[in-house]
Formats: C-alpha cells, sequence, structure tokens
C-alpha cells in the first residue's frame, strides 16, 4: 500500500477542506482532493481516504474513481465511487474505500467533492493506494458487458438514494422484500404464490426493468429453479450457465455474465463472514456493466433468533452487504424494507428480500 498525494492535479486549488490543498481559491467551491492519474498495477485495486480528527455538521462527499487511457485523446470515465456522510456530532476519524478494477495501459484517479457543501473542519487526510500483489496472470479482468454501452431505460440507482421510500411493487423492482401487496400482485398474474415464485417473478421484472433485454445476453442463474423460469429466460434468447450456488467459482475461473440471477438465493449459514463471501462471489461473476439479482431469507426487525447456534440474517446485516457492494465497485438499487405487518413470513417468521446490483 502507498501513500499518494490527495491534491496533486490541481496543487494550487484549495481543498473544501478549511486548510488543506494549495494555496489558491479553487474555481470549484465543492472540490475537496484530486490525485494525479497513476500508472497502477493491472488487477484488483482500492483507494483508501482517511480523514482525521473530523466536524461536520453536514455534508456528503462523493469519491469518484476516473480512468483515462493517456495519449488517445479519450476524456476521462467514471469508473468506480462511493459517497460518505461527514456529518458527526464528535469529533472522529473517517475513513472509506472504493475498489476497482486496472486495466493494463489505462491511469486512475480520485477525486473527490461535496454534493451540496459542508462546514467540515478535519486535521489532515490522507489518500492510500492498495495494489494488485499477486500474478497478474492469477487475475481474470472481468470483460465488459454490452449492457454497460447499451442506453439503459432504468438506471440502478446509487448509493444517494440507497433508501426507498415508496412501497415497492412487484412490476418495478428495487431492491426489496416479500409483501402481501406483491403477492396479490403475483396471484392476478398467475405466476404462482410462494415466496419462490415471487423470487423468481422479481428476477424476471428485475432483469426487464433494468434493461436487461439485448438477445444472446449471457446469463448465470446460481441453484434451483422452476422450468418455467429457465423458459422464460430461454424465450427472451438468452445464453445461459446453470450452476450450483455452493461453491462459488474463484475470482481467476473465468465465469462471468452479463446478468446474475439466484432465486432461492442465500441458505442458512452460521457465519456472517460466510454469508458475505458467498454474496460478494456470486455478484463478482457479473461482467462490468452486469446486472444481478439474489435473495435471501431474514429476520425482520432485527428481534434476535431464539436459537443462537443458527444465527439469521438481519435486516442491518442486508444494509451492510448493500455499502460493502458499494464499496467493491457496485451501484445497488435502493433498499425497501417494509413493515413487518405487511411481510409475507414463512413458518420460523422469516421475510423473503432480494437485492438488486449492478458491476459500474
Amino acid at each position: 500500500m502507498r501513500e499518494i498525494d490527495p491534491f496533486s492535479y490541481y496543487s494550487s486549488h484549495a481543498s473544501a477542506i478549511r486548510g488543506l490543498g494549495g494555496p489558491g481559491l479553487s474555481p470549484n467551491p465543492l472540490y475537496c482532493l484530486h490525485t494525479d492519474y497513476l500508472d497502477i498495477r493491472p488487477g484488483p485495486a482500492k483507494f483508501e481516504l482517511q480523514l482525521q480528527n473530523v466536524r461536520a455538521s453536514f455534508g456528503e462527499l462523493i469519491l469518484c474513481v476516473h480512468a483515462l487511457r493517456p495519449h488517445t485523446g479519450e476524456n476521462a470515465s467514471l469508473v468506480a465511487g462511493t459517497r460518505v456522510d461527514v456529518t458527526t456530532d464528535q469529533a472522529l476519524d473517517l475513513r472509506a474505500v472504493v475498489a476497482f478494477s486496472v486495466l493494463p495501459k489505462v491511469q486512475y484517479a480520485l477525486y473527490g467533492y461535496f454534493l451540496n457543501g459542508s462546514d467540515i473542519r478535519a486535521d489532515g487526510l490522507k489518500v492510500l493506494l492498495q495494489e494488485f500483489d499477486g500474478d497478474v496472470e492469477d487475475y481474470v479482468e472481468p470483460p465488459r458487458s454490452i449492457l454497460a454501452m447499451v442506453q439503459q431505460k432504468r438506471e440502478v440507482r446509487p448509493a444517494n438514494a440507497l433508501i426507498h421510500v415508496v412501497a415497492p411493487r412487484l412490476v418495478a423492482p428495487v431492491s426489496q422484500d416479500f409483501t402481501w401487496i406483491q403477492l396479490g400482485e403475483l396471484k392476478a398474474s398467475r405466476l404462482g404464490e410462494t415466496a419462490d415464485d415471487w423470487a423468481e417473478a422479481l428476477c424476471l421484472n428485475a432483469l426487464n426493468a433494468y434493461g436487461v433485454k439485448v438477445p444472446a445476453l449471457e446469463g448465470v442463474v446460481v441453484g434451483p429453479c422452476s422450468e418455467r423460469f429457465s423458459k422464460a429466460l430461454v424465450d427472451n434468447d438468452f445464453a445461459l450457465r446453470e450452476v450450483a450456488a455452493d461453491p462459488v467459482p474463484p475470482a481467476n475461473s473465468g465465469l462471468f455474465g452479463d446478468f446474475m440471477v439466484w432465486p432461492q438465493g442465500l441458505g442458512i449459514l452460521e457465519d456472517a463472514r460466510a454469508r458475505w463471501e458467498m454474496v460478494k462471489g456470486w455478484f463478482g461473476r457479473l461482467k462490468i456493466g452486469g446486472m444481478g439479482v439474489m435473495t435471501c431469507r431474514y429476520r425482520p426487525g432485527d428481534i434476535p433468533t431464539a436459537n443462537a447456534s443458527v444465527p439469521e440474517v438481519t435486516q442491518n446485516e442486508i444494509g451492510r452487504w448493500a455499502l460493502r457492494l458499494i464499496g467493491e465497485g457496485y451501484s445497488v438499487a435502493p433498499l425497501a424494507f417494509s413493515s413487518r405487518e405487511d411481510l409475507v413470513l414463512d413458518a420460523e417468521g422469516l421475510a423473503r428480500f432480494a437485492i438488486i446490483a449492478r458491476r459500474i
């Protein structure tokens, strides 16, 4: 890991964080930092931002990783990003990580700015770069999906809209749970009446709503599914690769899809780290620009389970998955958690949730 000068690109511009950056006023009062465009070892990489002794009553910092092919005349392009709420009622250190994939002969920079300004003060700011430290041949770069180049009907919304405030519907899905209203939609459409039926219908609706419509797209179908579900995908002229959910293929397996659907979703795993590795691993099978949907069973309201030997997914854990996916370079559809009385619960009192994300 190496330390990068966070103000080297605009060395004369002062940062919006008072006392940091260059000596002169910036033309953009929202500017915070901008590193030089750097040569980085191909493979997975991460920029880490560290802010020391932060004090702020408001402010949201936008961090973007820009890629540039030198000597081509092309404009820089956004390849990853995240958002950091700097608001705090007491001085503390803040840390944010933005993960991205490095291509050969491409340079990368970290750029930061405040969305609507901030009164932030901080004693210091560091940018660290973590590069891929393995053999380049051991890392398989995700291919770029045609979806990354096709104008989408509706983009997966970024982290500034991570919480969905409108009652979710089956026909226009975000990341959402299974409600009685959606059960009514499911029955009215004659698509079934179980949680598995809902999961398959939501996967199909999500593919349609988020622009996964191009013929001959390659899809990864994880775990078992119904014949009706497989037929619906085949009828869309998709090329399918049906795989078992466990084990997750390693990063160098070469298995990538334009989309990934895992309707039955994450089963019971007693270790939260193992659950996250499954989530990250299967979304990691997406091509750049590809879209994925997976479901899980969770305990609504974060009520602890009576049987401590079988830990269950909670609402907070799903929220952590979303933030971690954003940090890994995904855009996550807003999370819509419904109240317990609106949820269709199974015999164990567990609800069903589907998370939707796009690899960017």
